[in-house]
């Protein structure tokens, strides 16, 4: 009973993750129109999370997530940021597969159940994690390859028609 209610938990946990709109599968990565999904963390305002559209030495420009706006955030401003330029892979569905599994190795279950679990759970949080850098392992130079223009607004471009 309990293993069915450790199955029922995992669904549930699982089945409540989002990404965002705009994240595109990871083949796709090389021909995407649009930026990558950024969070920014910043020290005088409130957090940014949306599409980066564009940044240079100064600035950057994020697309909102939740108002579809642009703001502009000053690169002096910013403490850290995280960026996800692809669809995590999931492997939530491997622990209590894999965990029931075990169900076969009679006595041994006692033994490799739980190397299942520990397993299962580490690949599974190394998929959700994958596809995303940060400030430790990327530069603002080399963030603009992940922008929308990545050369910066085009001049016929106006911000507020971007969406």
């Amino acid at each position: 009973m309990r293993i069915i209610i450790f199955i029922i938990g995992i669904v549930v946990l699982t089945s409540s993750c989002t990404k965002p709109k705009n994240l595109t599968k990871v083949e796709y990565v090389d021909i995407n129109t649009y930026g990558s999904y950024i969070g920014v963390y910043r020290t005088t305002e409130s957090n940014v999370y949306g599409e980066l559209i564009a940044i240079d030495q100064e600035k950057m420009i994020v697309l909102l997530e939740d108002t579809a706006q642009c703001v502009t955030v000053p690169l002096s401003d910013v403490t850290q940021f995280t960026l996800r330029y692809a669809e995590p892979d999931h492997y939530a569905w491997s622990i209590p597969a894999y965990t029931f599994m075990t169900i076969t190795h009679g006595l041994w279950l006692l033994v490799t159940a739980p190397v299942n679990l520990i397993v299962t759970i580490a690949v599974t949080a190394s998929g959700e994690r994958a596809y995303r850098y940060n400030n430790r392992n990327m530069t603002f130079e080399e963030l603009t390859m992940f922008a929308r223009f990545p050369q910066g607004i085009p001049p016929n471009v106006d911000l507020s028609e971007i969406h």
